[in-house]
């Protein structure tokens, strides 16, 4: 295993997290020392190869933002496993806990509560990042309430936590949809992991082509980014029901107005409510259709 890192500036944060958002699955990982306030970019390599093709699309990409000065290490097998764990922990909101499985053994679960156990190192997402995080406050708190439905679709499933989680706190029927039959494929992994029954379906499809025949949901989740977001705003509005919850994820903060007036002017005659989340310098939008509240 091979590691590389590149200290960069804090002005150039939002830049990176925005690029490791929109390029998920990344082999990079950015770390802040909470001591000093020095920020680092870190990547993970099996090979040379997959080194010099993600560095190189990293620089072209970046190039009128930032430099990069990687020094390199190579790594022991148990020197990679150690150090991709100690970036994800266990977190829990409302009685909603996201575990790394290593620790399912030793991680007790209150009584009434619940929990999904994923592995990062074989996720295209680990529910650390904010704008998953958010999200899932926003299906614990709906969940909560009983507001919700019975059906769920996640628009961009990745490593299928949306939709996992779904099922853990109550949907009868959770769906995932991805363009990638990796993310496909790791998703059910993910949720057999956590014994979820076979209502949970993850499928291969595209949203630039999904049309009407794939359903309408009482819940609806898309935790992408803010101009896929916009682009197929009036494609995830057609999914939803008359009574529903759209959850949208995946936005800088600076970009949340635009997202939230796209929808709006989709629907100017529509009794929709919108509710904001804001964590760090990201932001969720959750949109209440008609008699939701």
């Amino acid at each position: 295993m091979i590691k590389l890192t590149s200290s960069i500036p804090e002005s150039s944060l939002d830049y990176i997290d925005g690029y490791l958002f929109e390029h998920a699955p990344s082999p990079w990982i950015v770390e802040i020392d909470k001591l000093t306030g020095g920020i680092v970019l870190t990547g993970y390599f099996a090979t040379q190869s997959e080194m010099h093709n993600k560095t190189f699309q990293l620089k072209d990409e970046l190039k009128d933002i930032l430099e990069f000065d990687f020094s390199k290490e190579n790594l022991q097998d148990t020197d990679w496993k150690n150090s991709y764990k100690k970036h994800f922990k266990a977190w829990s909101y409302n009685g909603f806990h996201l575990v790394p499985l290593w620790l399912k053994d030793d991680y007790e679960i209150p009584a009434n509560n619940h929990a999904l156990f994923l592995d990062p190192g074989m996720a295209f997402g680990t529910g650390n990042h904010e704008s998953t995080r958010m999200c899932i406050e926003f299906m614990v708190d709906d969940t909560n309430s009983k507001i919700c439905g019975d059906s769920f679709v996640d628009l961009g499933c990745g490593s299928g936590i949306l939709t996992i989680a779904a099922s853990l706190l109550g949907f009868s029927s959770a769906l995932g949809f991805d363009n990638d039959e990796d993310a496909v494929r790791i998703s059910s992994e993910n949720a057999c992991v956590n014994n979820l029954p076979n209502d949970v379906q993850f499928q291969v499809i595209d949203l630039n082509k999904m049309n009407p025949s794939s359903g309408k949901f009482d819940y609806v989740a898309a935790n992408i980014q803010a101009d896929i977001l916009i682009s197929n705003a009036e494609k995830i509005l057609g999914l939803s029901k008359p009574n529903s919850v759209i959850i949208l994820s995946g936005i800088l903060a600076k970009e949340v107005d635009h997202v939230c007036d796209c929808f709006k002017n989709l629907n100017p005659d529509s009794n929709i409510q919108i509710n904001l989340k804001l964590m760090g310098d990201w932001a969720s939008v959750r949109i209440t259709k008609s008699d939701c509240s």
